[in-house]
């Protein structure tokens, strides 16, 4: 957990940019601090040269100095509420940018271990409440902080005894907030981990509705998001139980400092005693005193709020990244591939999925990968396009370790499809031209679709190329949408294409559409497929079996069959 020094050091970085603006704001509220005590100033000669003694420049010169004095309170409350919300804007937007672009280089291995719910409720809520920090609570903490020190000048000013007093409460109430705030802390943060649990069960549950209606499960998905927002619902209110009782006890405290300066005043006697005048002013600058105290005091709720959330965001943005060290390659990548003694396992305590690989990928290839689920197929091409790390050994391109390649021109010369199609909410066109730094060239993406034999399909939808598929591509069949991921890697049109269980989703005569477009495309080209279709599979210039991570058998369809061993095997299996 980071310190408050810490937090509030780091979130003066995002205002800096803004300085003048918060400047202005500043200066505004400083002159609302000194407006406050005049008020009370004007109290006495109200009383005294008004009522008492009738004086007939008072009667005519404080109405007016009351009035000019709120119209300036008033364009000063503008201006300051105004800047600081101007900065909080602008700091909340920086902050979100940062955290998108962060997240764009976090390294695989974390998003496979938090829950994709959790990561949004840091950009949604936890910002939220940082932007309730940085607007409302600053606004409140700087404004009326000047003013209490303000009152406090007068207060000595008109009776310093009588002023030591008010000062009494301060130490009692310091002690208060500082209990109290280490409670709200530690409940802000259940709150935020509550809500990132929640929109984690809201995220899953929208996306997997139609399992839960097939396999009857509504109940029992109810039960858990019950227990969520039941959980959600008592840290919101340890919170709000917390909140309630910090401004009571700290008024109390103060309303005693009140009946103690009350009695005391009235006890003053000779040069000591106070005129009406005077003691109304007094009296008054104290209970100006109460309204900012109060604020205060109601503000250590969200300002603890905002805190942990500037805590969590923090964290996350202080998370490593994906290492960008490395240089381009030298040349164009011809698709030679080696791999050399690779191992991998996904963290120290579980298994290696990959152990002690082996095999050389000439350039123009074309190498399928076969074997039952988790021997370790689709973890390799994971590797080649270095979503993680070998725990030893090493890939090379063209004689290069990829290690020392920069992730961005590594992945330059890498067009992947994968077996769980992913299409953006977006046209047709974005999505095959997805990366294109030069924007969408139509002639390639109706090239690209020719390829993948998408182009009628496309062409009949409403708007063509610029047609909306929907969220993940929803307004699209399987087929459909698998074309569409084929021919965004050929647009790519990278010296590597991998294709994780591409033909998956197609029908007979699809596929075989795709299959002619695939040889075609495969041509001159290093291509690596993992697919159980024997279509694809027969077409390949060298097959590999694998098994637990090992390379079992390696060679040809027909040699393969020939040896009569487990490629023989799985393929007897595929034909029955």
């Amino acid at each position: 957990m980071k310190s408050h020094k810490e937090i509030l050091h780091r979130l003066a970085v995002y205002v800096r940019p803004h300085w003048r603006k918060f400047s202005v704001a500043i200066a505004a509220m400083v002159v609302i601090a000194s407006t406050e005590p005049a008020v009370a100033a004007l109290m006495q000669p109200l009383i005294d040269g008004t009522f008492i003694q009738k004086d007939p420049g008072a009667v005519v010169l404080v109405p007016l100095a009351l009035v000019a004095l709120f119209f300036v309170r008033g364009v000063a409350r503008v201006i300051s509420s105004l800047g600081v919300t101007s900065v909080a804007t602008h700091v909340v937007m920086a902050l979100r940018m940062d955290l998108f672009s962060h997240l764009q280089h976090m390294p695989q291995s974390y998003m496979d271990t938090n829950a994709t719910g959790r990561i949004l409720s840091r950009v949604t809520y936890d910002v939220e409440q940082l932007a309730a920090t940085a607007s409302k609570v600053w606004l409140i903490l700087v404004r009326d902080s000047f003013i209490i020190i303000g009152l406090l000048g007068y207060l000595f000013f008109l009776n310093w005894k009588l002023s030591l007093l008010v000062l009494i409460t301060a130490p009692v109430i310091a002690v208060i907030i500082k209990v109290v705030s280490k409670r709200m802390r530690k409940s802000s943060r259940l709150l935020q981990e509550s809500m990132g649990l929640l929109t984690h069960r809201l995220e899953e549950n929208l996306k997997g509705h139609r399992l839960i209606k097939l396999f009857l499960a509504e109940t029992q998905e109810e039960r858990k998001f019950y227990q969520v927002v039941n959980h959600l619902r008592q840290t919101n209110l340890k919170l709000a139980v917390l909140g309630s009782a910090n401004s009571p006890i700290v008024q109390f405290v103060i309303a005693i400092a009140l009946a103690l300066v009350i009695y005391f005043a009235s006890s003053l006697k000779g040069e000591s005693a106070m005129s009406p005048g005077e003691f109304v002013a007094f009296f008054t600058a104290m209970g100006m005193l109460f309204g900012p105290m109060r604020s205060l005091t109601g503000l250590n709720e969200p300002l603890q709020r905002g805190l942990a959330a500037a805590d969590a965001l923090f964290t996350l943005l202080d998370h490593p990244t994906e290492s960008k060290q490395g240089k381009p390659l030298e040349k164009p990548f011809s698709g030679r591939v080696e791999i050399e003694g690779l191992r991998f396992q996904y963290g120290s305590a579980q298994p290696e999925v990959i152990k002690g690989l082996d095999v050389t990928i000439n350039p123009g290839e074309t190498l399928a990968l076969v074997g039952s689920s988790g021997s370790g197929k689709s973890t390799l091409t994971q590797l080649l396009a270095r979503f993680y790390e070998p725990s030893s050994g090493r890939i090379l391109f063209d004689g290069e370790d990829i290690q020392g390649i920069s992730l961005t021109c590594l992945r330059q010369q890498i067009a992947y499809v994968d077996q769980d199609i992913f299409l953006f909410n977006d046209s047709v066109a974005a999505n095959i031209a997805l990366g294109d730094a030069e924007g969408i060239d139509e002639e390639r993406v109706l090239q690209a679709l020719r390829h993948a034999h998408a182009e009628e399909f496309v062409a009949a939808l409403d708007g063509g190329i610029y047609a909306q598929i929907g969220e993940l591509g929803t307004l699209l069949s399987g087929g459909q949408r698998q074309r569409l991921a084929l021919a965004r890697a050929f647009y790519k049109d990278a010296p590597l294409l991998i294709l994780d269980e591409a033909t998956s989703a197609l029908d007979n005569e699809s596929e075989r559409q795709v299959q002619a477009a695939l040889t075609e495309v495969s041509a001159g080209r290093t291509t690596i497929i993992i697919a159980h279709r024997l279509s694809t599979i027969e077409h390949a210039d060298r097959i590999l079996v694998m098994d637990k991570g090992e390379i079992k058998e390696m060679g040809s369809h027909q040699q393969l069959l020939d040896q009569g061993g487990i490629y023989r095997q799985l393929y007897q299996e595929l034909r029955s």
